[in-house]
This record gives C-alpha cells, structure tokens and sequence, in this order.
C-alpha cells in the first residue's frame, strides 16, 4: 500500500463509513496513527470539492487491513472526482483547440502548482506533526497572495494522492454548462433577438419540449426539411397565426399568449431530445445516412479470425445484352450471384438467371460453394488446372439483402440444412461491403443512353463470368486484410493467396456436404419423360454416360414405345448436364443431339430451352396452314396443266374388274 492508494471498508470500521473511498497518506510510527484524505463536497459552497484528514490508530488499521475488513479498491483512479470524464485523455494536448483562451488550462494548473510547492516539499513534516491540518493552514497564509486554507488544503492532498500529476489540479471546467434550463421554464436563455430584442421568446417549458417532439414525430418525413416542419408544426401543433407588420415582415403570433418556439428553440429541442442521428436518417434515409453521414464503426474483418465463417451474398447484372438463343427473340440481361469470404475477400462461389434477379441464381450459387470446383468447372466445359479455386464446402455464417432473389421463402427452403443468419436492407451496400466492392465497375458515359449487343449467349456470358472469378480471386490486391505477422510476410497479397494460407492452417470452418444431397438441395426440380431412345425435357434428350444405367433405365418401361415421367433437376443457365432421381438413386445425364452435327448448340439455358419450345410450337402451329394450302397449291398446278381435276372420275358399284392374265412362256406350237 503506498501513498494515494485508494481504500474502503465493506462493512464499515470505526469511522470508516461504508462505500466511501479514502485515500492512504501515511503510516506515522512515532504518534502511532494511520492517516487518510477523504475527498467530498461542501454542501455549503454550492458542492465544491473540499479535502479533510482522517486519523485511525495505527495497530488497529493494520489489523483490519489483515483481516479483510479495509481493504484496496479494484479500480485505483488517476483523477480526482471531479476530473473522472478526462481519465485516459492526455491533458497536456488541452489546450490545442482554444489557443484564442484568455488563460490557457496550463497557466491555472501551474499557478495552483507554484503555490503549493512548499508544502509539497514538507509534506512529511506537515503529515508527521501533532496537528497536519494546522501545518498545512500555515503554508496557505504565508503565500503571496494569501490563500485560502480549505482550498489550498485541496490542492496539496489532491496533488500528492493522485501521482503528483500537475494535472490532477485542473480545474472541472468541463463540467460547465451542466445545469438545466428546464429548471427555469419561464426564463427566456440564449442570444437575445437583434431584430426584437433581448427579452423576445419563450422559455423552454417541459410542456413546449413534449409539443415541440410530438410535432416533429408527426409531421417527419422522408426528404422534408426542418425548416417545413417548424412551420407545419407551428399552425397545427402550437396554433399560431402568421401577422404581417408595417414593415412588411410576417411573424408568427399565438392569440391566446401561449409560449412558442422560434426555429432555433425547436430544432435544438428535436435534436437534444431524439438525436441528431434520428434525425438525420429521417430526412436522408438510412442509405445516405450510413454511407455519407455515420462515422466508421470498424472492419468487417475484425471479428473474423477463420474461412468461410462468415460469407457476403448480392447480386449484379453484366452489362452486355446476351445474344439470343433463337434469331430475333429478345434476351434477358444475366443476372450473376456471386459469394465472397470476409476473412480473404475469396469468390467461392457463383450463380446466375436470365432477366430479373431470382432465386434460381442463389441457390446455383449455394450449388457451386457445396460442390468441388473442378466438377463444378467440368459442367460448363472449363478446363480446370491445379489451384485455380480450391474452396468447397457452406459457410457456417451467410450475409445476403433482402433482394427480390435471395427472398425469404429461399432461406425456409433450405435453412434447416444451410444457415442464412444476416439479412441486410435492401440498397444497403455497407451492410455487405466485401461483396459490393467485388462488383465489376464501369463509368458513367454522358450523353444519350447506349448499349453493348454481345455476340455471346447466354451460356458464353456465363463461362466468361466464371472465369472472371477466376481471375479476381487471383488479381485482386488485398493487402489491407494482412496483418503486420511474421508468417504472412511472405504471403502473396491476393484472396487465392491468403486462402491457401490459412486453408494450410486448418482455419477453415466450411461444412462439408455430398454432390447428391448438393444436387437435391440447391438445383432446381424439373419433370423429364422417359422414353425408350432416351429422357427428354421438352425436345431436348439426355442419355447417362454409361451403358448399363440407360439399359437399367429402359427397363423400367413396360414397354418399348411406352412413356413414364421422372423427377429430376437442372441449373437454370446450363442444360448441358441434368440429373435424375429414379428409385432413391441420382443419375447424372448429358444432353445428346439428335443427329450429326455440331455440339456447341448443346450448351443452352433452359430459357433458351422454353424459347425454341415457343418457336417450334409457332412453327407446328402455321405447318398445320402451310399443309392444306400446299396441297391446294399442288391441286391447282395440276389442274392447269391437265385440264381436269386432281380426282376426276366417278365412283362405282362391284369389285375392281382383274386383268386377264396373260402368258409369257413361249407357244409349243411356235416352238416346234
């Protein structure tokens, strides 16, 4: 225990009184006593800091301190309790920020220093002294100017309790400003009016500061400005009528004297009463608020410590305009899902739709991180090579908006195997940061709107975009998510290079899970036909790859020109590959062309898919026309070139007369 130790009693002891802090000064063997400083208030100057000396037998405090019965405070202040707000602050930078003051907080602290500095220098005698309050009174009258006892008693035990900090004798001018105007309701408070003067306005009652916020709450909307709300509030809220004076100038008059506020009074009390904050989001909106107004609350980073325990989900459109599957009909923008890992800022995972953002996308997506990547690569056709994306597996933790694809019904579709735990607003972009920040960029171009017709499909867009991730997870710089460690010095500063990193590591919380229970859970379900030569969706026919599974399947016909459907389930953007689920077993089946010819038609949407069906069905539905009408056209022609009809003749009763039959062997008589 040392000088300025802070002590209690829990229990109280002899004059010790119980939750009262005390100060340890000295333990003096020669008058056999212990002696401690109390700090308080004095209730007659207005609650003014005031310092006393309290005296304790010496055996007896040691004995209670052995006991238990004092004893050290958890949390020793470095402050005294006037100054507790300013703990931690480095006061010597003060007075950065008030340079034009009269006198610099430095100068009072010095001077309250100088004064006490001999008694400082004898403060063992004074503590050691029959009478150390009577000492310490001694040193104030002998200084120039003459000082007062209890203050200047104030200032020496604050000093030596507290470290000898200079600081510790700062005055509490921070605590100016406190008191409350509601205390004088009627009392008119701040800058007087140069234009009606100084005692023109109203106080601040608890009445017109519940009228004020009530008004403010009614009339609040999204956009409007302060200034029209006042205005509103002041005819509806405080029924005052606008006058106008000889000068021309309009004010506001209350017909029954009641107090009103002027703009100032109201958007104080607003502001004071529900936040700047509040009202800032009301009139811009929590978007604007967040991104433009609101400080900044940290990295998204920062809580993060392993893969895939937390992932970003949104959507973006890519620019270029698809080319059509058929000649002539319209497309759809395509729609891309993509999902980022906070921890790396690594892509695991894609989906994609044609036109408005759906949950076909996501769940693909969902599919893609389920799935290894190299199959997932092989279903689109796209060479895989040692290290391109190496993720696999659900994250434990998934970050989507509440866009009109990542809907409610998807997360109750899956959540019982896939846990989506963050649900962000919708044009909320900070909420998803690492996500948004990934979205391909482009200028805004002046002038009048144009746009890019791209010569790839649907399913072309798709691989480029997919390669595209590739190439991000690889290219993009991320050296602001490494960490000044020894072990990351050398690590390449992209997302492919601090997952491999950390994946080496084991920090990996990915949950695993099998290709069927993938296929089941994310793709999309689809009706096929099973048909002898094959299974169709729509005109289009897959076959599995091996033999043996279409003999299994054909067997399952009762006979060889009969038809049976069979659940199965496809990615939305990508026909090439489907599967089947026939008696519990999935079957992976690849599409087939009906006849030699070239196989990259192979690779379409099932919009596309709907689209051809739509074609061919206008197709069949003018054959039916062009049949009759060619025959007409045939019937004619031949009519004009005969003369007669294409059936002339008439019909007649009996059988067809049989031609007699005549001989082709030779004649005997002729022979001989």
């Amino acid at each position: 225990m040392h000088i300025g130790t802070q002590i209690s009693a829990p229990n109280g002891w002899r004059s010790i009184l119980k939750g009262i802090t005390y100060h340890f000064l000295k333990s003096d063997a020669n008058s056999d006593r212990v002696i401690l400083a109390l700090f308080g208030c004095s209730p007659s100057q207005k609650n003014a800091a005031i310092a006393n000396l309290i005296f304790v037998p010496r055996i007896a405090f040691e004995e209670a301190a052995t006991e238990g019965r004092i004893i050290q405070n958890d949390e020793q202040s470095t402050l005294p309790p006037w100054l507790h707000e300013l703990s931690g602050l480095d006061l010597s930078q003060i007075d950065l920020n008030r340079m034009d003051a009269a006198i610099l907080h430095k100068d009072r602290v010095m001077a309250r220093l100088s004064l006490i500095k001999d008694a400082v220098s004898n403060i063992d005698a004074i503590l050691s002294s029959k009478r150390p309050q009577a000492a310490i009174t001694k040193f104030a009258s002998q200084c120039r100017p003459k000082q007062n006892a209890s203050r200047f008693r104030l200032w020496l035990l604050t000093f030596i309790c507290f470290g000898m900090d200079e600081w510790s004798l700062l005055p509490p001018f921070h605590r100016s400003g406190k008191w409350k105007r509601e205390s004088f309701p009627h009392k008119k408070f701040g800058a007087p009016s140069l234009a009606f003067g100084k005692d023109y306005g109203h106080g601040r009652s608890a009445e017109m500061i519940k009228t004020c916020v009530d008004s403010y709450h009614k009339h609040a909307t999204l956009g409007k400005t302060m200034s029209r709300i006042y205005s509103e509030a002041m005819s509806s809220e405080f029924k005052c009528q606008v006058s106008k004076l000889p000068s021309g100038q309009k004010i506001f008059l209350q017909p029954h004297g009641k107090p009103f506020p002027t703009y100032r009074q109201f958007t104080y009390i607003v502001h004071k009463e529900i936040g700047r904050e509040n009202v800032q989001k009301a009139l811009y909106g929590h978007a604007r608020y967040r991104v433009k107004i609101a400080r900044s609350k940290g990295r998204y980073s920062e809580e993060i410590a392993n893969l895939m325990e937390r992932v970003e989900v949104d959507a973006y459109y890519v620019s270029e305009v698809p080319k059509s599957y058929v000649e002539g009909k319209p497309s759809g923008p395509l729609c891309v899902v993509t999902a980022r890992d906070v921890l790396t800022g690594y892509i695991v995972g894609i989906g994609f739709c044609l036109g408005k953002e759906k949950s076909a996308a996501y769940r693909m997506m969902l599919y893609c991180m389920a799935v290894p990547k190299e199959f997932f690569l092989s279903l689109w056709g796209i060479q895989y090579k040692e290290g391109d994306w190496t993720s696999i597996g659900l994250p434990g933790h998934i970050t989507a908006d509440r866009g009109p694809g990542s809907r409610q019904r998807l997360i109750e579709d899956v959540e019982s195997r896939f846990p989506i735990r963050g649900m962000t607003p919708s044009w909320s972009g900070q909420s998803k940061a690492t996500i948004e920040s990934s979205h391909p960029r482009e200028l805004k171009k002046e002038g009048a709107p144009t746009y890019i017709q791209s010569a790839l499909t649907p399913v072309e867009l798709a691989k480029r975009e997919i390669i595209a991730a590739i190439r991000f997870n690889h290219a993009s710089y991320v050296e602001d998510r490494i960490d000044p460690d020894g072990e990351l010095a050398n690590v390449i500063p992209t997302p492919a290079g601090l997952w491999e990193y950390y994946d080496s590591r084991y920090r990996n919380d990915a949950q695993p899970t099998s290709l069927e229970n993938a296929v089941r859970t994310f793709l999309t379900p689809q009706e096929f036909t099973l048909r002898g030569d094959g299974i169709y969706l729509g005109s289009r026919r897959f076959t599995p790859a091996k033999s043996e599974e279409m003999e299994y399947l054909q067997s399952l016909l009762p006979s060889t020109d009969a038809r049976i459907t069979v659940n199965g389930y496809i990615m939305d953007l990508c026909l090439r590959h489907v599967w089947i689920e026939v008696q519990g077993r999935l079957i992976m089946l690849d599409a087939k062309l009906r006849i030699r010819g070239d196989e990259e038609s192979l690779w379409m949407s099932l919009f596309d898919l709907n689209q051809w069906e739509e074609s061919r069905r206008m197709a069949r539905s003018a054959f039916r026309v062009h049949k009759h009408a060619n025959q007409a056209e045939y019937q004619q022609r031949f009519e004009e070139s005969t003369g007669k009809k294409w059936d002339a003749g008439q019909r007649k009763h009996g059988r067809k007369a049989k031609p007699n039959k005549v001989s082709t062997s030779p004649n005997k008589k002729d022979a001989a």
